[in-house]
């Protein structure tokens, strides 16, 4: 209580340096431990969406005489395993968010199963058989979908598209997922199916379960006679590092060690200018006696009181702005108990390091500090 009393009369005697003290220090602990959060689930989403990338897959071309041909294609990839995949991703359509590379996908399984689903329903093999004219799309969609006798569907190349199903996660946003168009290779639109058929060769990569990928692999290219298969490359056969579309995690990590660090700065700042606000109250208890680590102590615990209610104020703070801080980070988020450890334990840690320079420079303050206020 003691202490509490002494915080209290501080605030009377300068309640604008301690505003400016709890506000800065709010800032800089809000602004850290969200952006800790925001990492800390891109790396929970990228760990989940690791199994959806196409981590094993075979690159190779097809190269024909004269035009391409996807009755050819088709026919020759119908022999592969339910295992495998067939996508091609070197065409471009046109969309209400811009100019977007689709999955255009040729698969064997009863529909298709390699990108998860925030709502709806996988396109079947039914569907690719019949050439419907479906698609699964990203998030980030959304705006654009029109609706018809409760039916879903979306503008590419300007023609109507079905959509069966959203994909994405209720674990939150994700680069990889939000501009995705899954379109069967069956169901390519009037554009893309005239951009394609004017090329000689197309890129295509087969990937699936890397035990069946050669075989498949070797399957196709030696029964096909109206097209060459070239330029095989398998340097990603055994899967790529994971995390890859995470983006740049060092940019990130160097962004919240620089906030720290000037959040630190900041705060080491406010609490000299504090000590300086308090050298005639220093010297009195100096004159009076008292030792500069009783002095030392007395100022370390009202800084850590001051710490702690701007901890809990930003907790109460990110409680209350909870939706305006998703539609920031792009993840679900929630305060927790685990959450208002960490955030405590950091503010006892970064209160060790703030007060140490002010202690320091606290030292040096003598009683003839009264001889200059009079």
């Amino acid at each position: 209580m003691n202490t509490l009393n002494r915080v209290l009369n501080q605030i009377k005697a300068y309640p604008f340096t301690f505003f400016i003290l709890v506000l800065s220090l709010s800032l800089s602990i809000g602004l850290i431990t969200t952006t800790l959060y925001s990492i800390n689930k891109a790396v929970e989403i990228e760990r989940y969406l690791d199994k959806y990338q196409i981590n094993n897959k075979i690159s190779f071309s097809l190269d024909f005489e004269e035009q391409v041909d996807m009755k050819a294609i088709i026919k020759a990839f119908s022999t592969m395993s339910v295992n495998s995949n067939l996508l091609i991703n070197s065409l471009s359509v046109e969309t209400d968010l811009g100019m977007v590379n689709p999955m255009i996908e040729y698969w064997k399984a009863d529909e298709y199963n390699k990108l998860p689903l925030l709502e709806g329903e996988s396109i079947r093999k039914s569907s690719l058989d019949r050439g419907d004219k479906l698609c699964m799309v990203g998030r980030a969609f959304i705006p654009y979908i029109t609706k018809e006798n409760g039916k879903q569907y979306v503008k590419i190349d300007h023609e109507k598209y079905e959509i069966t199903g959203i994909i994405g996660t209720d674990k939150g946003n994700s680069p990889y997922l939000d501009h995705k168009i899954v379109i069967p290779i069956t169901s390519l639109t009037e554009q893309a199916e005239s951009r394609l058929q004017s090329q000689k060769s197309v890129p295509v990569v087969l990937y699936g379960d890397q035990t069946r990928l050669l075989k498949d692999y070797d399957t196709v290219k030696n029964q096909v006679s109206i097209f060459k298969v070239n330029n095989a490359d398998f340097s990603s056969l055994r899967g790529s590092s994971p995390y890859t579309h995470l983006g740049n995690l060092g940019n990130q990590i160097t962004f919240i060690i620089t906030v720290y660090v000037l959040a630190l700065i900041n705060a080491v700042n406010i609490a000299v200018y504090w000590i300086k606000e308090r050298r005639v109250e220093i010297a009195i208890k100096k004159a009076f006696g008292i030792s500069n680590s009783t002095i030392a102590f007395s100022f370390y615990s009202e800084m850590l009181v001051v710490f702690l209610f701007s901890s809990l104020l930003v907790c109460i703070v990110q409680i209350w702005m909870s939706p305006i801080i998703e539609q920031w980070v792009g993840y679900p988020y929630k305060i927790t108990l685990t959450d208002i450890i960490n955030h405590a334990a950091f503010v006892f840690i970064t209160s060790l390091l703030v007060v140490i320079i002010p202690l320091i420079s606290s030292r040096n303050i003598q009683p003839v500090e009264l001889m200059r206020k009079v």
